[in-house]
């Protein structure tokens, strides 16, 4: 696989002026991939089920279910990116939005509410096979645990919050419910926004620091990309 990552922004803005895919596409770039970034409701039809490439999907505020144009051609490319995944010819992360479109297309499960309300701030994930990691969070629907049902789904990363907080489809697609590109600050920032619009409750909270150069690189390795992340690694 070259180092080149198509990073599919969700809808809406993680914060004023910044879409959910930037923060995503910034670390990448930053780190030494080549980033395509895919504005939400642009079909790109020249990066769908492209091999050899990391297909990214970012958070976003439209539910999986919401039955719009937008949704469905992004689903489309959801579904287009894991079958090159599971070919060997591609790599696929899903993250919030995108974790949740990839266990509906993957699985059949889509989001439920999250039983306590959901969750916004900075937690700590516990890692099955992986490691512990810290990290960023703000949802209020959640991957069910019936994901887990599906025999080419392993679970990942879990927390008091969510049973799946992180999950493997196959070895070349993984979805995380958290958000391992936001730095702290980030993290405030989009956490503030999140609750101008949703009363969600504190995360549970964190054991650790965030570090989002070490959870892209613990999600990414567990999807089967192994590579140098560059200088900001170091």
């Amino acid at each position: 696989m070259v180092d080149e990552a198509v990073v599919w922004a969700g809808s809406g803005t993680a914060w004023s002026g910044v879409g959910w895919g930037e923060p995503l596409a910034d670390l990448l770039a930053a780190l030494g991939w080549r980033v395509s970034l895919v504005p939400w409701g642009d079909p790109a039809g020249e990066h769908r089920g492209r091999t050899d490439v990391l297909h990214v999907f970012s958070g976003g505020l439209e539910a999986v279910d919401s039955g719009t144009a937008a949704m469905a051609e992004r689903l489309d490319a959801v579904r287009a990116a894991l079958t090159a995944a599971r070919e060997g010819d591609a790599a696929v992360l899903g993250v919030c939005l995108g974790a949740q479109m990839l266990a509906a297309v993957a699985a059949g499960t889509g989001p439920l509410p999250v039983s306590c309300g959901g969750e916004a701030g900075v937690t700590t994930v516990r890692g099955h096979g992986v490691p512990d990691l810290t990290v960023p969070t703000a949802h209020v629907q959640e991957v069910p645990a019936g994901v887990l049902t599906d025999p080419d789904v392993r679970l990942l990363w879990s927390s008091p919050v969510s049973t799946v907080q992180g999950f493997a489809v196959g070895t070349r697609a993984v979805g995380v419910q958290f958000h391992p590109e936001l730095t702290a600050e980030q993290c405030e920032r989009a956490t503030a926004a999140f609750r101008t619009m949703l009363d969600v409750p504190d995360a549970p909270p964190a054991s650790g620091e965030v570090d989002p150069v070490r959870a892209l690189t613990a999600v990414l390795s567990a999807a089967g990309v192994a590579r140098p992340l560059g200088a900001l690694a170091a």
